[in-house]
This record gives C-alpha cells, structure tokens and sequence, in this order.
C-alpha cells in the first residue's frame, strides 16, 4: 500500500508521546482573522468547493501538495485529482497559532486546543479532551469561509467541509452541526453538500450528540481511517460512529455500499497508520463525485 505521509511538518511527531498537562481554554469566543488559505483553483467552470482543514502542527499547503499530486500515488497516466474534478475549487486553510495543551501549552497550528495526543479509545470514552470553546472558534473560521464561497456564488448545496485528523474533527462539527456551532448560515438549516472526515474523531464527544442538525441524518459523509494508527486510533473512529449512530436516523453504511448516500460511510484501510494512501483518496473522488458532480453549463 503506497502512503501519503500526512502529518505535520511542524513538529507533530514531538508532541506524539507528550501527556496530557492542565487543561486549558482559548480566551476568545471568535477572534476574525485574515487567514492565509493553499488554494487549487477548478479548470472548468466553478460550480462547487471543497474545505480541508489540515491536522495538528501542520499547515494547508502539505494538503493541496497532496491532492495536486505532489506525491507519488498515481499510476502511470492516471489524472490527478484536480483534473477528475476540474469543476472543484479546494481550499486548504491554514489553522491560526495558539496554545496546545497536549504539546505542554506551546503555541503551534492549530483549529483547537485538546489536552491528549496520542488518543487511544479508553482514553476518549473516559476523559473530556478536546476544549468546547476553541471548537466553537475553529468551526467559526470554516462558516466564514463557507460564507465567503456562498457570497461568491456557491451555493451551500455544493460546498463540501473535509478535514484530516484534528482537520478532519472540525470538519464533522462543522458539517453536522447546527447554528450553535455554524452560526453565520443562511441556507437550510446549515444543509452543506456532504462531509469527509480522514483519520478523525468526534470532537466534544459529551455535547457533540445534543447539537447535531436536523440535517444531519440525510448528510453524506465519507469517514476513512487507517486500522494501524497509532495517533488516532482506529478504535477511535468506530466509536465516534457507533456514537453518532445513536442519533435517530442517522444510518452507517458499509465498505461496499454506495459513496455519497446519505449517513456516515467508514472505511478502514487495512495497514495504514496515521497517513492516508491511495485508495482513501480514490475514494475521497468517488465520494465528491457523489455529492457535488460536475454540472452541465
């Protein structure tokens, strides 16, 4: 299985095997910024986007060097992901520096502080570990950028809200959430075109249940996770959607059923740790090809 190193470039491995110090909290309900985003710009006519926040430490150009085709992950001739979907504008954000408990109060991108990493599956059923304000404040940066691509003509029908490991948390906040969370939307109640949560958790895993949108159970959502990881563990994940699941009619599909139908599809990649490869991103095309297909102009 060939890999894509995703995480960080900036010291993620050093807080890998930090543990967990006091925990802390992000000053500021929402602080606006001027946030410099990585940017693939469609080739054809644009009539959808896709939202990718990177994870913990890193920064939104590792991610559009990923789906560009920076690595080596294609076969020969094979087109890159921007050319499967030329409709498509990506946006990769860069998370905003600030104090991460788990790397001992140091400042370093990222979307919210969290008290643990790594994060095994007892350790997240048993303690409170990402902190409920700083998501609040990450998922605000993701609705701005939502706003702005609706202001530029892009439905919310036809955005997309993705994300790897901590990326790949606010993503599923975002995307499920309601207006406690999404608090700027205007559209139907907050209703994007679907969500993709690589190598991720369910953040706030104590409130996250009580603030899903009515949406929530007709939301797409691609959720892949490597069965080796050893950062967010795999058991991790299931759990996050054995979770989710508790909510009524909000179905889990298969590895063999369709990508792009409404609920949550999880898929396991046999050997992976916490990267993806190349199936995860053949999926992640087959899936956006689902939820937003290039529309006839």
């Amino acid at each position: 299985m060939m890999l894509l190193a995703m995480p960080s470039s900036r010291a993620l491995q050093s807080i890998i095997s930090l543990a967990a110090r006091t925990f802390s909290t992000y000053p500021h309900r929402h602080r606006p910024y001027q946030m410099p985003s990585a940017i693939i710009q469609p080739t054809a006519a644009h009539t959808a986007t896709v939202i990718f926040a990177h994870g913990l430490g890193d920064e939104g150009a590792s991610w559009r060097a990923a789906i560009s085709g920076d690595y080596d992950y294609r076969k020969p001739g094979e087109l890159t992901i921007p050319a499967r979907l030329p409709h498509v504008k990506w946006i990769f954000p860069d998370a905003p520096e600030q104090a991460v408990t788990a790397n001992f109060g140091t400042e370093m991108p990222s979307w919210f502080d969290m008290s643990n990493l790594p994060l095994p599956p007892e350790l997240y059923l048993s303690k409170v570990v990402d902190d409920d304000e700083s998501v609040k404040n990450g998922v605000q940066i993701i609705d701005d950028l939502v706003q702005a691509e609706v202001k530029a003509g892009i439905p919310e029908s036809r955005i997309v809200v993705g994300g790897f490991s901590q990326g790949g948390a606010l993503a599923l906040a975002a995307g499920l959430g309601g207006k406690d969370w999404r608090t700027k939307s205007s559209g139907d109640d907050n209703k994007l075109a679907g969500v993709v949560v690589l190598s991720g958790w369910m953040p706030v895993r104590e409130k996250f249940k009580s603030r899903i949108s009515p949406h929530a159970k007709s939301m797409p959502v691609l959720w892949g996770h490597g069965t080796a990881d050893a950062v967010i563990y795999h058991k991790v994940g299931e759990i996050s959607v054995e979770l989710l699941q508790d909510q009524p009619g909000i179905v889990k599909h298969g590895a063999h059923d369709q990508l792009g139908a409404p609920g949550i599809n999880f898929r396991s990649y046999e050997r992976m740790g916490h990267a993806s490869c190349k199936k995860e991103m053949d999926d992640l095309v087959t899936f956006l090809g689902s939820v937003v297909p290039q529309q006839q102009t």
